[in-house]
């Protein structure tokens, strides 16, 4: 057996007959998938973003920042290229065997992690832990799109994303817990324990596609008669090209990449600014930072509402309020006076409360929107290959930018953050300028008819 064959898509199965057994299995599929991905995914980011907390104590340990900023920009490469791959095999294959297997992967490379102390071991099993991390976020999108309909997906990709923010959120919390009682490896080693088990119970609650249990797509299941011909009339080949042809997708993605800029900016450089600039405690850094993600949560989950009720559902108009709004935020934490916790944390609230409603929309959501479901991931696959190229970039620049600012004060090294944070807030407004385009990335649905009658 090929790896091809392993991962493909089971073999549609004859039809289900009985609609009361159509709906109790396709409701008891959709349920358990989302849990086990929402459960799961949230440890994916448990097993990604520990080196952003535990940067502080590796410097002192004897990396320097350019070294932190090499190894995470590795993780970023691999992650970037991986999940454009991913997204493309996601459209083809058997999704319940790519994300626990991704995170079954990346949680054997946290544990061998948590004991190594040694720059070019930590640099290549980083860069490999970015790999197996490339196999949960579109392959789930793909998911999603395989068991909710057209109409559903924007708000049950918002619920999904909450994922993210539980993952930061524990991050934040209780790596730093791990790093001050049992020292920085702990934060690695720990973790990676528990996502091994974890990767079972997501294979054992997530399910392939509804054909290969003999049910019908999502959007028959629902009634969108329109979208099931659409399915009908283009294959995933033609479906992915048209993701690759069309301008506002790459619009989006260069939009993406500012954004990853930002957001991993902020993920990766935080707590280590409030500790080097504001003289906070690596808890109470930690306990700020972690407002993003809890606020960011909150976005996620409620832009399909935000978008669809106060905006009338254009999606792209969602994004740009709230560009501005994680703007705000961040203009905010990054210029606030030092020895305030309490205003730092209301704007890294706003920060990440902007952040979470437009992760939505720029992480997916508005290219998803542009396409065919049958080229969900590829488009996933599309955005997140510049998202974390940007990511990518944004961990050697401010590794490079710190070290360039280094300067010792009787014998203790002094970091200066002045050009870093220009650098953030440079992206946020050049992510918000790219994503305008994309206001008229759809034409008026009356205008759609008039054309369609003439």
């Amino acid at each position: 057996m090929s790896m091809m064959d392993f991962f493909a898509t089971g073999k549609e199965k004859p039809r289900i007959q009985d609609s009361q057994e159509v709906k109790r299995l396709f409701t008891k599929a959709r349920w358990q998938s989302m849990t086990a991905m929402i459960i799961g995914y949230g440890m994916y980011y448990v097993t990604k973003m520990t080196l952003g907390v535990a940067k502080k104590p590796m410097l002192e340990a004897g990396f320097s920042a350019t070294d932190l900023g090499q190894i995470g920009a590795g993780l970023l490469i691999a992650y970037a290229v991986g999940k454009c791959f991913h997204g493309f095999l996601g459209d083809r294959c058997n999704v319940k065997k790519i994300v626990p297997i991704g995170l079954l992967g990346s949680a054997v490379i946290n544990v061998v992690l948590g004991f190594t102390p040694y720059f070019w071991a930590f640099m290549i099993l980083w860069f490999l832990n970015g790999w197996f991390q490339s196999m949960g976020s579109a392959p789930c999108i793909v998911s999603i799109t395989q068991w909710f309909s057209k109409k559903e997906v924007a708000t049950q990709y918002g619920v999904f994303s909450i994922a993210h923010y539980i993952g930061e959120g524990a991050t934040f919390i209780f790596s730093a817990m791990l790093i001050v009682h049992f020292g920085w490896q702990s934060a690695f080693l720990y973790p990676g324990l528990a996502c091994i088990f974890i990767a079972f119970g997501m294979y054992k609650f997530m399910y392939d596609r509804p054909q290969a249990y003999g049910l019908p797509s999502a959007n028959e299941f629902k009634g969108e008669v329109e979208e099931v011909a659409k399915e009908k009339v283009k294959t995933t080949r033609e479906a992915q090209l048209e993701v690759l042809k069309n301008p506002y997708i790459w619009f989006i993605a260069l939009s993406a990449a500012c954004m990853g800029i930002a957001r991993y900016s902020i993920n990766s450089w935080g707590v280590i600014y409030l500790q080097e600039v504001k003289a906070y405690s690596l808890v109470a850094a930690g306990s700020v930072l972690a407002l993003a993600p809890l606020m960011g949560g909150v976005g996620s989950f409620a832009s399909g509402y935000i978008s669809d009720k106060i905006f009338k559902s254009n999606h792209a108009l969602t994004t740009v309020v709230f560009g501005f709004v994680m703007l705000v935020g961040l203009v905010g934490f990054c210029l606030s006076p030092a020895g305030n916790q309490w205003l730092d944390s209301l704007f890294m609230a706003i920060f990440g409360f902007g952040l979470g409603v437009i992760l939505c929309f720029i992480g997916g959501m508005l290219a998803v929107d542009l396409c065919s479901q049958k080229a969900a991931g590829a488009a996933m696959g599309t955005v997140g290959l510049l998202a974390y190229a940007g990511a990518a970039v944004q961990d050697v620049l401010n590794g490079w930018l710190m070290d360039s600012s280094k300067i010792m004060v009787k014998g203790v090294a002094v970091y200066n953050f002045s050009n870093i944070k220009m650098f953030w807030i440079g992206s946020v407004i050049l992510m918000i300028i790219l994503v305008l385009p994309t206001l008229w990335a759809k034409k008026p649905k009356k205008f759609e008819a008039a054309e369609k009658s003439a």
